[in-house]
């Protein structure tokens, strides 16, 4: 098998690129095999204007050196809230971070939506809710 190089591109210049609307970005899922967090916050006015977030957290890439608590920190100051993210059941981070996160580093999806999104915020919300009762 050989290699091939590939192109790579921010967030913001793929989205310049390749989608022509200015507009909101209803759902943006990021999946890069543990460069999650450069893409999150690498400089995007995307996200600026998404409304449901979903990324991958593991320990391969640079999640190994990095801590989930900075990224729903700095998620939540953007507005959003963050989930951990399973079958018909979330788990709310955002102002509900235990340490133990701060070594479990098995892989998982966060789902995360902008609170400006009142019906699908409060949904998600309910779910959690559900989950813990």
């Amino acid at each position: 098998i050989a290699c091939v190089e590939l192109p790579m591109n921010t967030l913001d210049s793929y989205a310049h690129k390749f989608i022509k609307s200015k507009g909101p970005v209803n759902i943006l899922q990021i999946d890069t095999e543990g460069a999650d967090f450069d893409v999150l916050f690498g400089d995007s006015s995307v996200l600026d204007r998404t409304h449901y977030l979903e990324f991958e957290y593991h320990s391969i890439g640079n999640w190994g050196g990095l801590h989930l608590l900075d990224a729903v920190k700095l998620l939540n100051g953007k507005g959003f809230t963050c989930y951990w993210a399973g079958v018909g059941k979330l788990w709310r981070i955002t102002e509900c971070y235990f340490d133990g996160y701060n070594v479990w580093h098995a892989w998982s999806n966060l789902a995360c939506v902008h609170r400006s999104q009142k019906n699908l915020a409060k949904r998600m919300e309910d779910i959690f809710l559900s989950t813990i009762g």
